[in-house]
């Protein structure tokens, strides 16, 4: 498993699936793996603490008892925050995935009679089984790391489309997609930091994940060139008006010799380097 993500088993969920869903997934014609919430899986997949499931409402904490509460349309129950990853399994191979989004849908309802009491199907009824649709990206065994560049006196993206990003964030995330410009060898799934420069905020505003392959679209700067972009998933964002834990002048003294302050944005980082700044971000995201 690659050394990054981390992967653990008591984070991830594993799922039996066909063949050609991993194959789907690998090849990105599948993006999303669809279950629902059953007695089965309820206990990997929802917050459990001595006993009791965590739900998101005024009653909590509520015994489980076998019943998956309507809630009037919204989801009841806490996702465990450490559910990172789901395993699919078709028999002969395993495909990790990581987890970016989840959507929770009420499914059938039915009328909760007591435990022990059979349900009885009832569109009006009080409880439903709940379908979740985990939105997943392959955890690569190789991931490459990518160094974006946003300086916001001069890009698209300003900053208050930056302070509006993180605060409409959805599991842990938002969405955005940039220019790379050495796109040859990128890959959905592959990693990427981006640096903010050009102003005494300079450093490390946020991490994430490429959530697409290269694909062509008009310049972002309104010339008649041609760019290609990915689609990125943005995680632990630094606060707008805040310097980044991983400045830039930090950067230069534990990386001398990488040029942090010229280049492009979308460049490959070297492995060493690479190596190096998956080790800061990770102190600095400890302290």
């Amino acid at each position: 498993m690659n050394r990054k993500i981390g992967y653990q088993e008591k984070e991830s969920f594993a799922v039996e699936v066909e063949k050609d869903v991993i194959d789907g997934v690998r090849e990105g014609r599948i993006t999303h793996i669809g279950l629902d919430l059953s007695e089965k899986n309820q206990s990997k997949i929802l917050e459990n603490i001595q006993g009791h499931l965590i739900l998101v409402t005024d009653e909590t904490p509520v015994r489980f008892h076998g019943c998956y509460w309507y809630n009037d349309g919204a989801f009841p129950y806490a996702i465990k925050e450490n559910l990172k990853y789901l395993v699919l399994n078709n028999g002969d191979e395993n495909c990790v995935v990581q987890i970016i989004s989840i959507n929770k849908e009420a499914g059938t309802r039915f009328r909760f009679q007591g435990p022990g009491m059979p349900s009885v199907p009832d569109p009006n009824g009080d409880s439903c089984i709940w379908e979740l649709q985990f939105e997943v990206v392959p955890v690569l065994s190789k991931p490459k790391t990518y160094l974006m560049r946003w300086n916001p006196s001069i890009s698209s993206f300003t900053e208050d489309d930056y302070k509006e990003c993180v605060a409409t964030m959805r599991d842990g995330n938002f969405r955005i997609n940039w220019s790379i410009f050495e796109w040859e060898e990128a890959r959905r799934g592959d990693e990427f930091y981006m640096l903010r420069v050009g102003d005494e905020k300079a450093g490390i505003v946020f991490r994430g994940l490429f959530i697409s392959e290269p694909y062509v679209m008009d310049d972002w700067a309104g010339t008649s060139k041609r760019r290609l972009y990915m689609d990125m998933a943005c995680m632990n964002p630094v606060a707008n008006d805040a310097i980044p834990p991983l400045s830039l002048s930090k950067l230069q003294e534990s990386i001398p010799d990488f040029d942090w302050t010229k280049g492009h944005s979308g460049v490959l980082l070297p492995d060493d380097v690479a190596a190096r700044l998956h080790e800061m971000w990770e102190e600095v995201q400890e302290e």
